[in-house]
């Protein structure tokens, strides 16, 4: 995923992104992340606000899913209103943590429809939820050797083999040698934005426009990204 690209490859996006309205941990409102991807030249990003057990417990709503999920979405929704503003495709994900592990992973491919019919989705086993939804999602492990994470190659589509977030040791080096020994994995990279000077350290480029989460999957599934 070099900065030299072929001029197939043309579409720069950013595929982790957090948002102050959603993530207790960002501090960037999802209107500005906006304002300053499109100010940066880029032409999409996603939005991978945190989907775990100590989040949705935190909401007054947490016995009521619909409204969880209308939370949880909202600052994509945001994002998205500014995104269709400005010309720069926002795109709907999430960085799910189930309760078998610590470990952090990018969703892909879910919209508001799948998010209502998979309740309280990071309770199952992460071995069941990818067997179940294999075909539907795109599963990335993020950072997977920040935290000594468990990595269970045959239950994830690849893995982040550059987290761009400068204020933890990620290993990159590592996930990249994961990469080499299990070459079926699909490599992703990026800024794991959450504040101020987060936005636009890493991306990649995409061999089509893509505008929603389900094209987002796909191009990676076939291989479309450098």
């Amino acid at each position: 995923m070099s900065q030299l690209y072929s001029s197939n490859f043309s579409f720069k996006i950013d595929p982790h992104i957090h948002t102050a309205e959603v993530s207790l941990c960002g501090h960037l409102s999802a209107v500005d992340i906006v304002q300053r991807y499109y100010n940066l030249g880029y032409n999409g990003i996603v939005i991978t606000d945190h989907l775990h057990h100590d989040y949705i417990s935190s909401l007054e709503c947490k016995d009521d899913w619909t409204s969880c999920v209308g939370h949880f979405i909202s600052g994509y929704e945001l994002a998205k209103k500014e995104g269709d503003r400005l010309g720069l495709k926002v795109i709907l994900g999430a960085e799910i943590r189930f309760l078998v592990n610590d470990s952090d992973y990018l969703l892909y491919g879910i919209d508001k429809d799948f998010l209502l019919r998979v309740p309280y989705l990071y309770e199952m086993d992460h071995r069941e939820f990818f067997t179940r939804y294999e075909k539907e999602i795109l599963l990335i492990q993020a950072h997977p050797f920040r935290n000594k994470n468990e990595i269970l190659v045959d239950y994830i589509h690849g893995v982040e083999v550059y987290n761009a977030n400068k204020r933890h040791n990620n290993y990159n080096e590592k996930a990249v040698e994961l990469c080499k020994e299990n070459k079926g994995l699909h490599r992703m990279q990026g800024s794991d934005t959450h504040q101020n000077g987060d936005e636009g350290r890493a991306f990649m480029m995409l061999d089509r426009v893509v505008d929603s989460s389900v094209g987002f999957r796909d191009c990676v599934k076939e291989n479309g990204y450098m």
